[in-house]
């Protein structure tokens, strides 16, 4: 594994963080704690790492950018998402929805090796941004820790993948345009019947960015707060109680991702959302 270097940046970094935790009010800690800056706009990187880093990246492949994977996904075609939180799955351990679970793992590694199809979209997070993005800091982060491991466990398809992050990102990093996104991913489902997949707290069973108003018919199906791959044969049997015409609208972590799959080649349209609607409700501040 590449490690980056203690520099001085980094040492102030890990007092103050120190110091945040010391406060004995929950709520100003995590005040405090949100206005430090992040983990990986702190730390470095040497010359020699960043080089070994780039030689890592020679294997792994290329990815569509958001806007052409928000294309292919316009063309009614299911997609499914494995990002950095599936990743640390494949390599064993555990991310913010699921504990680490051998069984999830090799599904996830499966559908990275069979790569995109006529039914369903597979996307990766695309650790080949420039370093202009604002999210360079954070895949070089995140791949320096994981990529390594990731492609030592997986043998991807000599194809492009789409962009993993299509849904809450642009080419260049120059905003959300979140009005423009909702308006465009509206589109798979107005008209048609929606069966959302979600936990019981989510915000889409409320949904006050009313972006359901113009589906025909709607309905529910929840998951379990955490590890919902542990009901994943439940979930499978609940969605196949509704005919192929519902498109699957899913806020479901990994399992999403698998679920995507795997029901996209029985004829369903299943679109693997992630945390797109609560990051579309903090940027309008809803």
């Amino acid at each position: 594994m590449i490690r980056y270097q203690i520099t001085p940046k980094y040492i102030a970094w890990r007092i103050q963080k120190i110091l945040c935790n010391l406060v004995p009010f929950k709520n100003l800690r995590k005040k405090l704690k949100a206005s430090m800056p992040r983990k990986w706009d702190v730390i470095t990187f040497s010359p020699q790492d960043m080089e070994k880093y780039r030689q890592i990246l020679e294997h792994y492949p290329d990815v569509f950018s958001p806007e052409e994977t928000l294309e292919i996904a316009l063309k009614t075609r299911s997609f499914s998402r494995i990002g950095d939180g599936e990743f640390n799955i494949i390599v064993g351990t555990r991310n913010s929805f699921n504990d680490a679970d051998q069984k999830l793992a090799l599904r996830l590694k499966e559908i990275c090796e069979n790569g995109s199809d006529e039914h369903c979209l597979v996307c990766l997070n695309n650790y080949k941004l420039p370093k202009s993005h604002p999210a360079y800091t954070w895949f070089v982060h995140h791949g320096t820790r994981r990529l390594e491991d990731v492609l030592a466990n997986v043998t991807f398809k000599k194809q492009k993948y789409g962009d993993a992050y299509f849904l809450t990102r642009t080419t260049h990093g120059k905003g959300f345009l979140i009005e423009e996104k909702l308006k465009l991913l509206k589109s798979l489902w107005n008209g048609q019947k929606l069966l959302i997949v979600c936990n019981k707290k989510s915000p889409l069973v409320r949904d006050p960015l009313n972006i359901f108003d113009g589906v025909s018919q709607k309905e529910f199906l929840y998951i379990p707060d955490r590890n919902a791959f542990g009901s994943y044969d439940e979930l499978v049997e609940g969605i196949k109680k509704y005919d192929t015409s519902w498109r699957v609208y899913m806020e479901a972590g990994a399992t999403a991702s698998v679920l995507a799959w795997d029901l996209s080649h029985l004829g369903y349209q299943m679109f693997d959302m992630g945390d797109f609607y609560k990051r579309s409700l903090a940027i309008l501040g809803k």
